[in-house]
């Protein structure tokens, strides 16, 4: 049970700061106590456990996990039956590959990547879903590891998703080839412009094998300079949910509370 907790608490902090930009001029101060409507509500305790967020993320000033990224514009084509597994569709969609800690140059790290698929057409949901994945030791789910290049790297989404009654896991995987040595941003950055990334995305019902679900292709970098706050937990489908819900709890309250962290800051 500790290893799991321990697990968890690297699930959130490895994406706790990606949502550190919306809504952070409605967060103030580190009040452990909120006012809403002349009435008093003791903060929970997932709220308190995300503090050492807020803390890193004022100090770094930026993002305290994957600081540095590239954002790019991209088209998400499902491959997977319609009425098979997750509710993906294709679409246009924005992505970010990011690194975890933001070592330098080439260096190995936690490598991340994150896509948002916008609300369906058929108005099932209202909301956009994030989807944000980690690099794992090879064949865990739930393990994060450094990744020493981008060719092969594989993703996890580190935590289940519930849908229909099932639970259901995502990973993606680099399926283009790229040369050059190292885990560099701007390798990445050159080869999503001059011919695209192309990544596998694959959902597992359970602990049963992966099958594909999706190609995912970063084909445009971003023009804007603004950075998009990914948030899976804020932004999912209407019949989409992490689990379990108390891991989901803390990991809502580290984005928030990384917010605030660079509200402070």
């Amino acid at each position: 049970m500790y290893a799991v907790v321990n697990i968890g608490l690297s699930t959130v902090f490895a994406y706790a700061s990606s949502a550190d930009v919306i809504n952070a001029r409605y967060t103030r101060g580190m009040c452990f106590v909120r006012r809403r409507f002349g009435h008093t509500k003791p903060v929970q305790a997932s709220d308190v456990a995300a503090l050492p967020v807020r803390l890193g993320a004022a100090i770094r000033t930026r993002r305290l996990f994957h600081p540095n990224g590239v954002l790019a514009e991209g088209l998400l084509e499902r491959v997977a039956p319609a009425d098979d597994g997750l509710p993906m569709q294709s679409c246009d969609v924005i992505g970010r590959v990011s690194k975890g800690i933001g070592l330098p140059g080439a260096t190995p790290d936690i490598a991340g990547l994150a896509f948002r698929i916008p609300p369906p057409q058929d108005l099932r949901s209202c909301m956009p879903w994030d989807v944000l994945l980690a690099s794992t030791v090879a064949g865990s789910r739930i393990i994060l590891a450094p990744t020493r290049s981008w060719s092969g790297s594989t993703f996890s989404s580190l935590m289940p998703l519930r849908f229909q009654g099932g639970v259901w896991w995502v990973r993606a995987r680099v399926v283009t080839k790229i040369d050059e040595p190292g885990l560099s941003l701007d390798t990445l950055r050159n080869r999503i412009e001059s011919s695209g990334v192309d990544f596998d995305i694959e959902q597992a019902h359970g602990s049963g094998g992966f099958s594909p679900l999706a190609r995912l292709t970063l084909r445009h970098l971003d023009p804007s300079s603004d950075d998009i706050a990914f948030d899976p937990v804020l932004h999912s489908d209407e019949d989409v949910r992490l689990v379990p819900g108390w891991l989901a709890d803390l990991r809502r309250a580290a984005y928030r509370r990384s917010r605030e962290g660079r509200d402070a800051g």
